[in-house]
């Protein structure tokens, strides 16, 4: 997809950091966007925000967990402007950071799967049948992560490696099929938003407060990521790659070159069948 004026866009996620971001830049680039978020008030922020500067918007509260969000935003987006040609499924949390895997809880890891995998899942059962109707120029972009490139160590990274590879099978098989859809996967490094704090918006029903071992480690796990997120690279710097990435028709969009080493010894351990070397988590 080379051009965005008067095209419509989704971007779930859209309430705050990244999402917000790119909602702001494809608005800009003068298309329709539709944000969707779990936080109607950040939600409602954004939207205000855009509409004063002129922009042509809709808010549709999401919860990217269920499926049927995703079709009633689908539906809605369609009902405001007839088409859809450009989904961001960029909604993610942190998830489960608190220890092993083994410690982790069932609800937390219907949390931390249900928003960074389903929600992409969802996002493209929901969307691409509509954009294949179509028989237009689309995009689909998938937010994974750096962690998704490199050697897996915890339920964050777990999550972002199966969206990059339902992303890389999701790409091989519209080409296959001639389809007029581009796939990206983005996979930023370290960036300033508020993911560290997803537990705000953690379902009720998958709260797990109580822990039989005693008080996880959350906190000050959290307050490392978000000390090192306040100093690293700034949404809009994101969205503006991605546009980048989205006019070229790139599959693996990076945003930096500091996991470049650990992708590459990550590769290299699977070339050669090697055990992985264990690096301190980051």
């Amino acid at each position: 997809m080379h051009e965005f004026q008067d095209k419509v866009a989704v971007v779930t996620g859209a309430g705050s950091g990244m999402g917000r971001a790119f909602a702001e830049r494809f608005a800009r680039e003068g298309m329709k966007v539709v944000l969707a978020d779990i936080e109607q008030a950040a939600l409602d922020e954004a939207v205000a925000e855009l509409r004063a500067r002129h922009h042509d918007v809709l808010a549709v509260q999401t919860d990217v967990m269920r499926f049927g969000d995703l079709e009633a935003l689908a539906h809605q987006t369609l009902d405001a402007y007839g088409a859809v040609h450009l989904v961001c499924n960029n909604a993610g949390v942190e998830g489960y950071l608190d220890g092993a895997l083994w410690e982790a809880s069932a609800k937390d890891w219907e949390w931390t799967v249900g928003v960074n995998f389903w929600g992409v899942v969802n996002g493209v059962r929901a969307f691409l049948p509509l954009m294949l109707a179509q028989n237009q120029e689309g995009h689909v972009v998938n937010t994974a992560s750096a962690t998704g490139l490199v050697r897996a160590s915890n339920m964050y990274a777990i999550t972002k490696h199966a969206v990059r590879a339902l992303s890389e099978a999701l790409y091989g098989q519209l080409k296959q099929r001639g389809a007029r859809i581009g796939v990206s996967v983005l996979c930023p490094g370290v960036v300033n938003t508020r993911l560290f704090a997803g537990e705000r918006n953690r379902p009720p029903e998958l709260r797990d407060d109580q822990h039989p071992d005693g008080p996880r480690p959350s906190n000050a796990v959290r307050r490392g990521w978000f000390e090192r997120a306040r100093q690293s690279m700034a949404p809009p710097e994101v969205a503006d790659i991605l546009v980048q990435a989205i006019r070229e028709e790139r599959f693996y969009v990076y945003t930096d070159h500091e996991w470049d080493d650990r992708m590459q010894a990550f590769c290299h351990d699977l070339v050669n069948g090697a055990n992985p070397v264990l690096q301190p988590a980051r």
